[in-house]
């Protein structure tokens, strides 16, 4: 059955928006879990009296430690590939390096 003119069209409904997820690179926030810390109390009062948010504080460096760790124990994984691959790049050198003119580059 063809829809005449005189039938009016189905109303429109806009997608509903999705929330902004994190940016590329960044990992989603995890589930968060309550934990109990001591801290020196004159710290812990000047941090307040600063307004430093304490948990995003601890989960900032807590993230930047656990990438330094990771990046650490990779590499020493790794160490023995990375040491072999340099000295075959020494030896041989670097893939279509002799078509590279960075010499003669215009600055």
């Amino acid at each position: 059955m063809k829809k005449r003119l005189s039938e009016s069209a189905k109303p429109y409904r806009a997608k509903p928006k999705r929330r902004p997820g994190p940016h590329i690179g960044q990992r989603k926030p995890g589930r968060k879990r309550a934990v109990n810390l001591a801290i020196d109390e004159a710290i812990l009062a000047e941090a307040k009296a600063q307004g430093i948010n304490l948990s995003q504080t601890l989960e900032d460096e807590l993230r930047k430690r656990t990438q330094a760790a990771r990046e650490t124990k990779w590499r020493e994984e790794n160490r023995e590939y990375i040491e072999s691959y340099n000295a075959y790049i020494e030896r041989n050198g670097v893939f279509g390096e002799e078509f590279q003119d960075w010499d003669d580059a215009p600055v």
